[in-house]
């Protein structure tokens, strides 16, 4: 035994100058035009956004996820993970702890505090996802930047055939084309406009967005609201939940005897759309598309009440008033 152990150790070192050596250094240029080379495969990550934490662990690399923010709350494994802070006030020093190979950013991480982690010498990739493709961009390149680019390759492709199966759907359910609003608050009353992830995906599931006029997220008055008269309103889960768990956004619609003649009101069409999954540009938005499809399409969906979230997201730690505007941020970037 005494002879083996030399033995031994120089097949571990062998065994692990070979793994070394499958790996090729990689560029990445992230959404913000910043390139990175990555020399060597990442075993320590932080991820500075809820939708990077869900794609780090979609392609399998939950054991190198080192921290998290405290809105990371999917899978259940990331709130295991260290906290590093909030995903707007990312705790530097928290991170630096880590020693991190690499962090994933987005663009409500601030520029100062992702400039000084540039200048501590940690490799940071910003990934803010806008679109449907741009959702693909992010798990591609995020696989690039891992080794993980075949898991990469296999999930995109899934996803992109439930895409295509719920589209089915909406051919095969008619004619009509509904108006649609997607509204984050009531006080104002904020909308998601073009150029956003629900005005995709409401065009993808063959309606129309109510409030075209709006690029972006934008402030619309109650005039605007009753005189457009949209078929279907959205609102999120979690933002304003009451104590006993009732979503203010939908209450206030069914209740405020301003809003009684909205065709949406009088037909019963105000939908909670689960936040974590609507508002986010991860492997999870096709379940937000399905969730959306089948509450344009009850008659197509095998269970119309899919479109009831569990459970609240991050949403409910805002107010409807005081945090909108956050709110807004938060999910554009996140």
């Amino acid at each position: 035994m005494k002879h083996l152990l030399p033995i031994l150790l120089l097949l571990a070192l062998l065994c692990g100058t070979a793994a070394a050596a499958e790996w090729t250094p990689v560029t990445i240029t992230d959404d913000y035009g910043y390139t990175a080379e990555i020399s060597a495969a990442p075993q320590t990550i932080v991820s500075l956004g809820p939708s990077n934490t869900e794609i780090l662990f979609a392609l399998g690399l939950g054991d190198k996820v080192a921290g998290v923010t405290e809105y990371c709350n999917y899978p259940a494994a990331a709130q295991t993970k260290s906290l590093i802070g909030g995903v707007s006030s990312p705790n530097v020093e928290k991170i630096v702890a880590l020693n991190p190979d690499l962090i994933l950013a987005n663009a409500m991480n601030g520029e100062d505090n992702i400039a000084h982690l540039r200048k501590l010498g940690y490799t940071v990739l910003c990934l803010n996802p806008d679109s449907v493709d741009g959702t693909f961009s992010s798990i591609r390149r995020v696989g690039e930047a891992t080794g993980t680019s075949a898991a990469a390759g296999e999930l995109i492709a899934s996803m992109q055939q439930r895409f295509r199966a719920a589209a089915e759907k909406v051919k095969t359910a008619g004619t009509e084309t509904l108006t649609v609003t997607h509204l984050m608050s009531t006080d104002p009353y904020w909308v998601s406009g073009i150029h956003t992830f629900q005005d995709e995906l409401i065009t993808l599931a063959g309606g129309t967005n109510a409030f075209p006029e709006v690029d972006g997220w934008g402030i619309i008055n109650l005039e605007h609201l009753l005189t457009t008269d949209p078929d279907v309103i959205l609102v999120d889960s979690g933002a304003g939940m009451g104590e006993k768990g009732e979503n203010l956004l939908k209450q206030s619609f069914m209740t405020d005897p301003r809003l009684s003649s909205l065709t949406a009101v009088k037909n019963n069409r105000i939908y909670v759309m689960d936040s974590d999954t609507f508002d986010r540009g991860g492997p999870r938005i096709v379940d937000a598309f399905d969730e959306l499809v089948a509450v344009l399409y009850p008659e197509s969906a095998e269970s119309p009440a899919a479109a009831t979230p569990q459970a609240p997201g991050f949403g409910s730690v805002l107010t409807l008033a005081g945090g909108a505007l956050a709110l807004l941020i938060l999910r554009k970037n996140s």
